[in-house]
């Protein structure tokens, strides 16, 4: 079983706790209170003030779709300049939280909002940071990033992803926002997250068949969230022996619902050439390269497993000496992380395959193949 980079690559979306989920924080509910170790850029808030909406977003430097969502916040807040409307990013299950100064500043004013970080007692798991147990574990939510509105009147109105914010924002300040149908719909949400962490658990077990059924369980209840498990039933498709339905599958989606989705896109390409798996399947080797490649050009060579991802690629296409540049990217970027071992060893895998070369020439498209593997 792989470690961090493999529970990464198929399910850093969805960050799950090891408690059970338990309800008690919902649509209609007064919001908790902000506990905070302190506020990095903005006006700092201690309280939510009468006559004023809030858009309160749960983030983290390392989480790869909270990216495209600060750009999005940064808009709206400006959208709703003259209006009494705040959005606050709240930074949650930091490793570092020294980090998330430089990394806001470096931003600028593509972040153009107020932003704090959660107050984590020290020694303390960083999932068990007092905003992460007053606000996401009392609402069964899972996944980063994850916005809640908190109304005029103090009460949370709405809880969804950063990118589909805008609606029910507009209608909370337009007075027509239907706060029934929006806890019916909260409700749904939670039982699709129940079954997302019940999904992270099969595919780190490798139960691809079980991954399926769990897949069409969370479709039949909300059909939008294939964007989350697209990847993940290409991955359970090969692992089952089922290549031309996983790399039509595949492909289609590459090109049109994960086409901007770095993290998804490199899950395509792992599973290609995960180097664990049980079974070795019909591997598209230009397809790897394909979805790899535009998953590190979508987080702009900044994230060490997909290059570790794209560098293995390389590898198993025969370009060492390309493996090797990438993989010292991403040894470099997973310095003081859990698996930089583990990246580190790769790396002189590629080098030793460089001075000692063994290939052979595969009969079906000609690459070159390394021994040993």
């Amino acid at each position: 079983m792989r470690t961090a980079p493999w529970v990464q690559r198929l399910a850093a979306f969805v960050l799950l706790t090891t408690a059970a989920l338990a309800q008690s924080l919902g649509i209609g509910d007064p919001a908790p209170k902000l506990k905070l170790s302190g506020w990095v850029k903005g006006e700092p808030l201690a309280s939510f003030e009468r006559d004023t909406v809030y858009v309160v977003e749960f983030w983290a430097t390392w989480c790869v779709p909270c990216r495209k969502s600060i750009p999005h916040l940064s808009e709206l807040q400006k959208r709703y300049a003259d209006s009494k409307v705040r959005m606050l990013g709240i930074s949650v299950r930091e490793e570092d939280p020294r980090k998330v100064a430089p990394f806001v500043e470096q931003l600028g004013e593509q972040m153009s909002y107020a932003v704090a970080t959660d107050l984590v007692l020290e020694g303390a798991n960083p999932s068990q940071g007092a905003m992460v147990l007053g606000w996401l574990k009392p609402a069964g939510e899972v996944a980063l990033p994850t916005v809640f509105i908190v109304d005029r009147d103090g009460k949370i109105a709405w809880i969804g992803d950063t990118m589909a914010v805008d609606q029910p924002l507009a209608q909370i300040l337009d007075g027509t926002w239907d706060l029934e149908r929006a806890r019916s719909a909260h409700k749904r949400r939670i039982k699709v997250n129940a079954l997302h962490w019940k999904l992270n658990d099969q595919i780190r077990g490798r139960e691809w068949q079980q991954t399926l059924v769990t897949i069409d369980e969370m479709l039949a209840l909300s059909p939008e969230m294939e964007v989350r498990t697209a990847a993940w039933r290409f991955a359970a498709l090969l692992a089952l022996g089922r290549e031309d339905e996983a790399y039509e599958y595949g492909k289609r989606r590459a090109l049109d619902l994960l086409k901007d989705d770095a993290l998804a896109l490199n899950v395509l390409a792992w599973a290609i050439v995960d180097p664990e798996a049980k079974r070795k399947p019909a591997r598209d080797l230009d397809f790897a390269l394909r979805a790899a490649e535009r998953a590190v050009a979508l987080t702009e060579e900044k994230h060490a497993a997909l290059l570790d991802t794209l560098a293995l690629v390389h590898f198993e296409r025969g370009n060492v000496a390309r493996a090797i540049e990438v993989q010292e990217k991403a040894v470099k970027l997973s310095e003081g992380s859990g698996w930089h071992a583990e990246l580190l060893a790769r790396l002189e895998q590629f080098r030793a395959a460089k001075r000692a070369p063994e290939v052979t020439r595969n009969g079906d498209d000609g690459r070159l193949v390394h021994g040993g593997r």
